[in-house]
C-alpha cells in the first residue's frame, strides 16, 4: 500500500556531535604499600601525616594503571511492557531497546520490566508470544510510530463549496511524502461541508489501513485558503477543538510531537507549551 516514503526515517550525524557514555576500568601496576603511622590507626591517619611520610619518596610509580576495559558498547536489554507505550510497542510485547533508553524511558516510569523468568511467571497473562507478528512489518511500525504524532493540514477552498473525502486526506498526506490510495482511508466521524469558517482550524480524524492489518489513526486539521482566509502561526503546536464532540477524547489520548526547542524558547508560544505539557502530563496519567 505504502509506494514510497521519503525521506528516509534514519539520518547520519556526524559522530563529532554524538554524546556517550562509557567507562574505563583500571588496576594499578605496582600495589602501594600500606604507611603505619604510630599511634593512629589507618582509618583515622591524617592526610597531612601521610602526604609527609611520602615525601621524596619514589612514589610516582604508584599512579601507574593498566587499562582492563576502555569501552563498553552500547547494548540492548529485553524487556516486557506493561502499557502500550509509544514508539516502543504494545501492552505485553517483549522489545529489546538500547539500554540508556530502556532504563529513563521505560524501567524508570515503570511502563516496563525486564525480561526475567520470575516477570515472564508475574506477567503471563498479558505476554504477547515473541513469535507473534504484532506488526505486519517492521516498516510498518515505524510508519506508525512517524506519523501517528503529526498534524496533517487539509486545505479547502474559501469560496468554492466543497464535501471533505478521502482524496482530500490523500493530497494532505503527499505533503508530507507519502503516497497511499484512496480506498485504504476512511473518516468515520461523518459528513463535513464548506466552506464553513466556524470549522477552521478544527480536528478530526481520518484512519489509515496499512497492509491491510493496521488501523493508524490520523489528525486532520482543517484550513480555509483563499483571499480572505485566516492566518493561524503556528497552528501545528497549538491545541484545536474537535469537529465532532464524539471524536474530543479520541483525539486528546492520540499522540502528539513535541514543540522544538526554538518554540519552547519563544515567548510567543509560552501559553501553547505550557497547555502542550498539561496535555501531556493529563494523558499520561490516562493511558497508565
Amino acid at each position: 500500500m505504502l509506494r514510497s516514503v521519503t525521506p528516509k526515517f534514519c539520518k547520519t550525524v556526524s559522530s563529532s556531535f554524538i554524546q556517550s557514555r562509557n567507562t574505563v576500568i583500571v588496576k594499578r601496576v605496582h600495589k602501594p604499600p600500606l604507611i603505619e603511622v604510630p599511634g593512629e590507626t589507618p582509618l583515622n591517619t591524617p592526610q597531612r601525616i601521610i602526604d609527609k611520610q611520602v615525601a621524596h619518596t619514589d612514589d610516582d610509580k604508584w599512579m601507574l594503571y593498566e587499562v582492563e576495559e576502555k569501552f563498553q558498547p552500547h547494548h540492548k536489554v529485553k524487556l516486557i511492557l506493561l502499557r502500550n507505550v509509544d514508539d516502543y510497542g504494545k501492552k505485553g510485547q517483549i522489545v529489546n531497546v538500547y539500554f540508556h533508553e530502556a532504563y529513563k524511558y521505560l524501567l524508570l516510569p515503570k511502563f516496563a520490566v525486564y525480561h526475567s523468568e520470575e516477570n515472564i511467571e508475574a506477567f503471563k497473562d498479558i505476554i504477547i508470544p515473541e513469535d507473534v507478528n504484532v506488526y505486519s512489518s517492521e516498516s510498518a511500525q515505524t510508519f506508525i510510530s512517524r506519523y501517528s504524532k503529526r498534524v496533517f493540514d487539509v486545505c479547502l477552498n474559501l469560496d468554492v463549496p466543497w464535501i471533505i473525502e478521502p482524496w482530500h486526506i490523500k493530497a494532505s498526506l503527499r505533503k508530507h511524502k507519502v503516497w497511499v490510495k484512496s480506498e485504504d482511508i476512511e473518516i468515520p466521524g461523518g459528513k463535513i461541508e464548506g466552506p464553513d469558517v466556524s470549522l477552521e482550524n478544527k480536528e478530526f480524524i481520518a484512519i489509515l489501513t496499512i497492509n491491510n492489518k493496521e488501523q493508524l489513526k490520523l489528525r486532520c486539521r482543517i484550513h480555509h485558503i483563499g483571499e480572505d482566509a485566516v492566518k493561524n502561526y503556528g497552528w501545528y503546536i497549538k491545541q484545536a477543538e474537535p469537529v465532532w464532540e464524539s471524536e474530543r477524547q479520541d483525539l486528546l489520548d492520540m499522540n502528539r510531537a513535541p514543540p522544538s526547542r526554538k518554540q519552547k524558547e519563544s515567548k510567543e508560544f509560552a501559553a501553547d507549551i505550557e497547555a502542550f505539557n498539561q496535555w501531556k502530563y493529563e494523558r499520561e496519567q490516562r493511558l497508565a
